[in-house]
C-alpha cells in the first residue's frame, strides 16, 4: 500500500515504482514492491520519500541535486523524507555504500518520469511535437516559440496524475547536469549549524519521563539480589520497571534518573573465566569454526615450487569500537495500542521488525522515525535503545526518553571484530607474484564481513583465499567496510613486504602485478598528484603507498609521515577514488577524508581493551580517536569516469590508510609492524 504524508495530500502528482534500482547489479535483497518515490502539489513543490536515513554522509543533498536535474526544479523546491516507517518504501538498510547507486539512482528515473509526463501534458496542451520542448526551473517552453511557457504548477492545474517508471527510463547525461558534478554546500548545512538539525537526543514530547536501564558490570553477569528501595528517596522519582533481569528506573528529570540508577544495589555473578584482549590472537585460530574458500585457482604447489622467493607473514587487527560522535538515544510513546520510536537508527525497518517481535505486536503498530543521527558507522543498527525506551514508556503510561551514557555505548554497542590473517605469497626475482594463499580468521559473523575485501586483486595462476569465523567474546558487528579494512591491511602490508625483500618501488611494483584498468588508472593518478617518484627519492619523511576496492569504487592512497621516537605524525595524505559518476563531489570529498581520518585511528592508537569480562577504556581519554590536531593535509583526487554508473563513497577510503601508514612507518624506521595499533608497537 502506498502511503503519503498528511502534509502532501494535495500531490496531483504521484510516481511509483521498486524503492531501489537495480539495473545491472545485484542488490543484497530484492528491490522491492513498487511504493511512492515522488510527489508533487498543484504549487509545484516535489517531495521525495526514502527509507535510507542521513548520519553525515550527505545522501540528503545528493538526493536532492539528483532529483533537481532530473526534474529541471530548484534546490529550494524539492524536499527529502528519509526514515519514517510510516510514510517511506521499505528498506533494509542505510550501509554498504550503496545508496546513490541504488536509491538514488531510482530517484533519479523518478523524477525524469515526472518530467516527461509533465513535457507530455504541455505538448498536447499546445497541439506541438513533445521533442521540441525544453523545461528549466520548473518551467517548460519552446525554444522556437516564446509565447509557449508554462510552469510546472499551472500546468498541474485539475490534473491528477498516478505515474509507474517504465523498466526503460532515459535519465540525463552528465554534460546537461546543473547540481549535479559541481561543488555546492550541503542543502541541510544552515539547519546542522544553527541547532536547527533535530538529532534522537534533541526530541522531546509532552509528559516525557526520563529513562535509565540498569548494566552488569561485566559481560554475562547476572544479577542475583536486587535492593531498589533507595530510589524512593531520589526528588523526581517515578517507579522502578523489572522484566526478568531488565530493570529500569524513570523519573522526571535526566540527572534524577542517574541518581536513582546509582541508588540501586545490587549482587552480581559473574563469570569468571571470560578471555582479555592479551589472549588474542592465538584464541582467534585455535576457535576457528566453520572455513569457507571464496577462490582457488590453479596449483599453490607447483608454483610454490617454481617460486624464486617465498614470503610468510601474520597480521593482526584487534577489535575497535565504533566510537559514534552522538551515544545512542530514544524517546517512546504509545497511543491507542501504537506505538511511535524516535531513535537514530540507521535500519529504520529493522527496528520496527525488531521491537513488533519482541513486543509481540504487529509491525503497522510500530512508528519508527529516523531522526538526524550524528554518526554510526555500522553500529545503532538493532532495536537497543528502542526497545529499552519502549519498555519503560509502556510500564509508566507516558512518553519516555533514554539515552546511552559514552561508557554505555563504549561496553553495550557493537565492535569491528578482530581478525588474523596469514598470508603466504611465491614471486619470482623479477617481482612476478605466482602463487598466493590467504587464510583470515575474523570474529563473528563470517558470511558479510569475513569475506568483503578478501580477495586479491592482484594478478597470479595460482591463489586460494580461505575466510574462518570465530566465537566472539565481545558484541562483534558492522564497521565502516566491515571486514575489508582488515582484509586489505594484511594484504598491501604483505604487497609491501614483496617489494621490500625485492628492493623494488612499491607503486611499480603493484603496477607490475595489476591489469585491471580502473586499478591502475587510479593509482597511476594517485601517485602522480602526489609526486612520488619525487618524494621517494628527496623527502625525509617516511612515505607509503596502498590501493583497495570496496562498494564497487576503486581507491589509492599515499601517506607522508614523521616517525619521532613511539610517535607518528600523519602529515600529508593524497586520496584518488574512482566511484563512477559523483553526484556530489564536496559529498566524496568529505566521505573520503573522515574515512581517512577514521582509518588513521584504527592504525595508530585503537584497540579496545577488556579483561575478564570488563571493558578498561571505555571513555574518550582512554580510548583514542583521532583529534583535530592530528589531522593531516587532505587532498582527495575524483578520476572517476562520468559515464561509469555512480558507485559508493562512504567506505573505501578507510580500506587502504592503515596499510599506506603502516608501509611509511616501515620506509621511515625499516620497523615492519604487522599487528595493529601501530604506536603501542614501536620500539
Amino acid at each position: 500500500m502506498t502511503i503519503i504524508s498528511d502534509l502532501h495530500k494535495d500531490a496531483v502528482l504521484v510516481v511509483t515504482g521498486p524503492p531501489q534500482w537495480a539495473g545491472e547489479m545485484e542488490l543484497p535483497e530484492p528491490a522491492g514492491p513498487e511504493a511512492t518515490l515522488l510527489t508533487m502539489n498543484r504549487q509545484g513543490d516535489t517531495v521525495a520519500f526514502s527509507g535510507k536515513v542521513e548520519y553525515g554522509q550527505s545522501i540528503r543533498s545528493g538526493f536532492t541535486f539528483a532529483i533537481a536535474d532530473e526534474l529541471d526544479v530548484p534546490l529550494a523546491s524539492v524536499q527529502l523524507i528519509l526514515g519514517d516507517t510510516d510514510l517511506v518504501p521499505y528498506d533494509r538498510a542505510t550501509l554498504g555504500s550503496q545508496s546513490t547507486m541504488t536509491v538514488g539512482i531510482q530517484l533519479r528515473r523518478a523524477a525524469a518520469t515526472a518530467r516527461r509526463a509533465l513535457i507530455a501534458l504541455a505538448a498536447e496542451r499546445w497541439s506541438v511535437d513533445a521533442t521540441s520542448l525544453s523545461t528549466s526551473e520548473g518551467h517548460i517552453f519552446s525554444a522556437s516559440e516564446p509565447s509557449l511557457r508554462v510552469s510546472y504548477a499551472d500546468l498541474l492545474q485539475g490534473q491528477n496524475l498516478r505515474l509507474l517508471i517504465p523498466e526503460e527510463m532515459t535519465i540525463k547525461d552528465a554534460d546537461d547536469f546543473v547540481f549535479m558534478g559541481k561543488n555546492l554546500p550541503r542543502t541541510d548545512a544552515l539547519a546542522r549549524v544553527t541547532g536547527q538539525a533535530k538529532y534522537s537526543q534533541d526530541i522531546v514530547v509532552d509528559g516525557m519521563l526520563h529513562g535509565k536501564v540498569l548494566r552488569p558490570p561485566s559481560y554475562g553477569a547476572s544479577p542475583q539480589q536486587i535492593d531498589t528501595t533507595g530510589c524512593e528517596r531520589v526528588p523526581g522519582f517515578v517507579m522502578v520497571v523489572r522484566d526478568g533481569d531488565f530493570v529500569g528506573v524513570l523519573c522526571e528529570r535526566e540527572d534524577a534518573s542517574e541518581q536513582a540508577l546509582n541508588a540501586i544495589r545490587v549482587r552480581w555473578r559473574e563469570i569468571l573465566d571470560l578471555p582479555s584482549d592479551s589472549d588474542f590472537p592465538g584464541i582467534l585460530k585455535e576457535n576457528a569454526g566453520e572455513m569457507v574458500i571464496l577462490r582457488e585457482e590453479g596449483s599453490l604447489a607447483e608454483e610454490f615450487a617454481k617460486a624464486d622467493h617465498v614470503l610468510e607473514g601474520s597480521y593482526f587487527i584487534p577489535y575497535i569500537a565504533n566510537a559514534p560522535m552522538e551515544p545512542s538515544a530514544a524517546v517512546a510513546s504509545w497511543e491507542d495500542g501504537k506505538l511511535t520510536v524516535w531513535s537514530g537508527d540507521r535500519s529504520p525497518f529493522g527496528v520496527r521488525d525488531e521491537l513488533a517481535r519482541n513486543l509481540d505486536i504487529r509491525e503497522d503498530q510500530v512508528r519508527v522515525i529516523a531522526p538526524e543521527i550524528g554518526g554510526s558507522f555500522g553500529t545503532k543498527g538493532t532495536a537497543g535503545v528502542a526497545y529499552e525506551a519502549a519498555l519503560l514508556s509502556k510500564a509508566a503510561g507516558r512518553p519516555v526518553r533514554v539515552v546511552h551514557s559514552r561508557a554505555e555505548e563504549f561496553m553495550w554497542g557493537t565492535v569491528r571484530p578482530a581478525t588474523l590473517i596469514e598470508i603466504r605469497s611465491g614471486f619470482q626475482a623479477d617481482g612476478k607474484i605466482v602463487a598466493w594463499e590467504c587464510t583470515a580468521y575474523h570474529t563473528g559473523d563470517l558470511a558479510i564481513r569475513g569475506q568483503r575485501g578478501a580477495d586479491t586483486p592482484y594478478n597470479t595462476p595460482a591463489v586460494r583465499i580461505a575466510v574462518a569465523d570465530c566465537k566472539s567474546p565481545l558484541k562483534s558487528g558492522s564497521y565502516r567496510s566491515l571486514g575489508c579494512a582488515a582484509n586489505h591491511f594484511a594484504r598491501e602490508v604483505h604487497i609491501d613486504e614483496i617489494a621490500a625483500s625485492l628492493h623494488m618501488d612499491p607503486v611499480e611494483f603493484r603496477l607490475m602485478n595489476l591489469t585491471h584498468p580502473r586499478l591502475r588508472r587510479v593509482l597511476s593518478q594517485t601517485a602522480d598528484r602526489f609526486d612520488w617518484n619525487s618524494r621517494r627519492t628527496e623527502s625525509s619523511s617516511g612515505i607509503g603507498v596502498a590501493i583497495g576496492y570496496d562498494a564497487g569504487s576503486y581507491v589509492a592512497e599515499c601517506v607522508e609521515l614523521v616517525v619521532q621516537r613511539k610517535a607518528v605524525r600523519v602529515q600529508r595524505v593524497v586520496a584518488g577514488i574512482d566511484c563512477g559518476m559523483v553526484v556530489n563531489p564536496e559529498g566524496v570529498r568529505n566521505q573520503v577524508e573522515g574515512s581517512i581520518i577514521m582509518g588513521m585511528g584504527t592504525a595508530l592508537r585503537e584497540e579496545v581493551e577488556f579483561d575478564a569480562g570488563r571493558l578498561l577504556n571505555p571513555v574518550f581519554s582512554r580510548y583514542r580517536v583521532p583529534r583535530i590536531n592530528d589531522a593531516p593535509q587532505i587532498e582527495v583526487v575524483l578520476v572517476g569516469d562520468p559515464t561509469t554508473p555512480s558507485t559508493g563513497a562512504g567506505e573505501p577510503g578507510i580500506v587502504p590508510i592503515a596499510a599506506a601508514i603502516d608501509n611509511a612507518v616501515y620506509n621511515s624506521t625499516e620497523a615492519r609492524i604487522r599487528d595493529l595499533p601501530i604506536v603501542p608497537r614501536l620500539t
